[in-house]
């Protein structure tokens, strides 16, 4: 094919979309798509495609990369869903479309790499300075869990891509030359890692701690200074056991709150109608048990004095209404009748009504709070076998779903489209007590391949992952270190490759990193 224009303006088009994609990555769905585009069509109308496909041909790298898109398509043959099928291959298009153009395309230098990279780390910033503007109330939006504040993308892709510009930071604050630039990334950096406390992303926190240490012992293992070995490892040591007994604590305060106190049973409430008590009901809050006397007909007519929302209805967390005010009073050491309600403040009303069921958990971010209910929901999860609502309990039905699943279909899988129907099927047969609404996929990335494509399948797609980064040596580079331990740690808790945003961070970064960043200028 003829190039249309002087291959220069095609330079000027390719690096113009890489700028785009970057900032759409963690501000706009519709700027991924569009960046896409360009980057195809520029690609196409600069001509010269048989080059470009013998190059890529010998490009082993890039030619694994994008093999994993021909996985989804043999999976077509023993697959009965097509419709889910085929939306599943449209959403994973960039996983073959953006190794072949990143890897083919002109190169650029290290200087405009970088400066892309300064783009994605401007972007990140922005999409945090608006949820920090969502939090303090300065752009209205409905917050009923802090990780509403990230507008434009899933707080848990918001999440890695905070991670990532961390350590983008960071290289920043190694490459500049003077002084404020340094201070400048170095307060960058800072400022990311107290977004991640304020977005209360335990993910988004765990990463970064388990990126960093692994990086750091990394760079411990290869030095050959004696003194950096015991300060670094030290410093590992230290961190280690500093995060276990934090950790230690705040169980420790969860265990002591949970634990029953002296609780008076009561046969009427002052108003002489009487109270429920189930004695089998071993759930407590802050050492109160939740199921005991409880009076049903005047919560109900005390809640509907107090707020609009529907006592037989749901919080705005989708939750039962009735449970989360149940709870609330328990944590408070309130009898759950009408008494019990009208003790209540309006802000503690108002707090109900968001989903907020212990009174020590109200303020809008405190991850202390966040770590003492993911507690709470493992010891409901524990005694009832109910996981409803719980983000990580719900994960251990979906995990242990998708198990039995494989263990059926252990070598090939269920086939492109059948994930879904499959598990539908698997949760009915384990009754499972997760509502329809919470019966999801896999949220582990591995489990997800080996589901759909068996054994043989999950062996590939390790290839894939890892073939690349060693046949290129990136496993020595910082960048391409940190957002591959970093994507690693997200394919454990997400369905990372499900989505349009998951999808591009992965096939975009990885091969940006692999075939276009320069960490030194190359002629």
């Amino acid at each position: 094919m003829k190039q249309l224009l002087p291959q220069k303006y095609h330079n000027y088009i390719y690096i113009f979309a890489l700028i785009i994609l970057v900032i759409g990555l963690p501000v706009s769905k519709f700027l991924m798509s569009l960046s896409q585009i360009i980057l195809a069509c520029n690609w196409i109308l600069e001509g010269n495609l048989k080059n470009k496909f013998v190059a890529f041909f010998k490009n082993k790298p890039a030619l694994v990369l994008s093999s994993i898109l021909l996985l989804h398509f043999l999976g077509l043959f023993f697959t009965s869903d097509f419709s889910y099928a085929s939306n599943d291959i449209r959403i994973k298009i960039p996983l073959f479309a953006l190794p072949i153009i990143l890897s083919t395309s002109v190169p650029l230098s290290k200087k405009i790499t970088s400066f892309i990279l300064q783009f994605f780390i401007a972007a990140v910033v922005f999409g945090t300075i608006i949820s920090t503007l969502v939090l303090l109330g300065i752009i209205e939006r409905t917050i009923v869990d802090i990780r509403d504040i990230s507008l434009f993308i899933s707080h848990i892709r918001f999440a890695l891509l905070i991670c990532f510009g961390f350590f983008v930071s960071l290289y920043f604050v190694k490459e500049s030359t003077t002084t404020k630039l340094k201070l400048f990334y170095v307060f960058i950096a800072i400022w990311f890692v107290v977004f991640l406390f304020l977005m209360e992303s335990l993910t988004g926190v765990s990463i970064l701690i388990i990126t960093s240490a692994l990086l750091l012992l990394l760079k411990l293992v290869q030095s050959k200074k004696i003194q950096f070995k015991i300060i670094g490892y030290t410093v590992v040591l230290v961190s280690i056991v500093g995060a276990v007994l934090v950790f230690n604590k705040i169980q420790s305060l969860q265990s002591i709150q949970q634990k029953p106190q002296s609780n008076l049973l009561l046969t009427t409430t002052p108003r002489g109608n009487l109270y429920q008590h189930d004695l089998q009901g071993t759930l407590t809050e802050n050492g109160n048990f939740i199921w005991i006397n409880v009076c049903d007909k005047e919560l109900k007519e005390a809640w509907s004095k107090r707020s609009e929302m529907n006592y037989d209805g749901d919080d705005s967390k989708g939750n039962p209404l009735r449970y989360t005010l149940i709870r609330f009073l328990a944590s408070k050491n309130l009898n759950k009748d009408l008494d019990g309600v009208f003790a209540l403040s309006t802000s503690e009303i108002k707090a109900i009504e968001r989903g907020v069921s212990n009174v020590n958990h109200q303020n809008i971010s405190n991850i202390q709070s966040r770590i003492q209910q993911t507690f709470w929901e493992i010891d409901v999860y524990k005694n009832t076998g109910d996981a409803n609502g719980h983000s990580l309990t719900q994960r251990f039905e979906y995990w242990k779903a998708s198990w039995f699943i494989i263990l059926e279909n252990k070598w090939l899988g269920v086939g492109t489209g059948d994930l879904e129907q499959e598990l539908f099927k698997q949760y009915d047969q384990m009754h499972s007590k997760l509502s329809i609404e919470y019966r999801l996929h896999p949220h582990n990335q591995f489990l997800s391949i080996a589901l759909c494509f068996g054994v043989v399948g999950l062996l590939w797609f390790l290839i894939v992952l890892f073939y690349p980064m060693i046949k290129l040596g990136k496993h020595y580079d910082y960048l391409y270190l940190a957002f591959f331990i970093i994507l690693i740690c997200s394919f454990f808790t997400e369905d990372t490759l499900e989505t349009q945003a998951g999808v591009t961070f992965y096939a975009f970064l990885n091969s940006f990193l692999l075939f276009v960043f320069r960490n030194k200028e190359e002629h």
